[in-house]
């Protein structure tokens, strides 16, 4: 059956690198949307593996088939300590200033961790497009593709914010890869001990989504079951209706919030002191890599 691949746009490529020849289970010079269809619709299971404390990628690596492809995403030390020996494929997000793991020059170190035969490569992924996708040719000699989604979720996402990695992942696939069976682990989108949560992103569009996507059986999220205790309610007092339930969450969850609002502004007023010490010690830090990256290329044009 033939199967419509929506919302990806070709990413720009030399001549060379648009004559290599695929090789099948590897990244390398895919940079259309039928081209990673082709690549991921070969596995049976595809597991996205979140940065997250949540995630349980070990116990699923044991229950799923060798046909299941591992997706990691960035910084695979943060759920890794040692080396991953199943399927895998590493996402690298670009910035303004193009894929972290290149412009920091900690490619080699990232993938080192993947490293073996299953490992595919890497897929360097935008979603907006004040994001700079990187040439295939920047990865050296790590199999790599592009995937750019910049289009895809130009309408689709809420304004003022960018998709994150893994949901724009999880929506693509479901749409464009059916067959495969789309695993969640770790998207909690909840803020842990270790790593903190980016604003850019909304997460509460982005897990109501996957919650709709789980409840019709477009993907499963591990760890959380799909029931849903409202449409339950419903079958237990049928006078009550969809707008009943509608306006007591709404009720419910404004009163709450609410209550949240009162107590962050009594944590606003107590950390006054530890704003201003915070925002002394910003102004003198030294500038992060990226932001070096961006105010050098923004010299480099005024000269040219």
């Amino acid at each position: 059956m033939h199967v419509p691949i929506r919302g990806a746009t070709s990413a720009a490529v030399t001549e060379a690198e648009e004559t290599e020849a695929f090789i099948r289970g590897s990244a390398a010079g895919r940079a259309s949307a039928e081209a990673w269809h082709a690549f991921f619709a070969s596995y049976s299971h595809i597991v996205l593996v979140a940065n997250s404390e949540d995630q349980r990628f070990h116990e699923l690596k044991e229950r799923l088939p060798e046909t299941a492809l591992f997706v990691f995403f960035n910084r695979v030390e943060k759920v890794l300590s040692k080396p991953f020996s199943g399927n895998s494929l590493l996402v690298t997000r670009s910035n303004q200033a193009g894929s972290e793991l290149v412009y920091r020059g900690i490619l080699g170190k990232t993938t080192a961790l993947l490293a073996g035969p299953s490992f595919a490569g890497v897929l360097n992924l935008r979603t907006a497009f004040i994001e700079r996708m990187n040439a295939i040719s920047d990865f050296g000699t790590v199999p790599a593709g592009l995937l750019d989604l910049a289009a895809y979720f130009e309408e689709l996402y809420p304004q003022g914010h960018t998709a994150s990695s893994g949901f724009a992942m999880a929506l693509w696939l479901c749409e464009n890869v059916p067959a495969a069976k789309i695993v969640l682990t770790g998207f909690s989108g909840e803020r842990g001990t270790k790593w903190k949560l980016f604003h850019i992103h909304d997460w509460t569009f982005e897990q109501t989504c996957l919650r709709i996507l789980a409840e019709k059986d477009k993907l499963s999220i591990d760890g959380s079951g799909t029931r849903n205790p409202y449409a339950l309610l419903t079958s237990r007092f049928p006078d009550i209706d969809a707008k009943d339930i509608a306006f007591g969450v709404a009720q419910t969850l404004s009163m709450r919030l609410e209550a949240s609002n009162r107590q962050i502004d009594r944590l606003v007023s107590a950390t006054a002191p530890l704003r201003a010490a915070y925002d002394l010690f910003r102004a003198l830090k030294r500038k992060s890599k990226k932001e070096r990256v961006l105010a050098s290329r923004r010299k480099q044009r005024k000269t040219d």
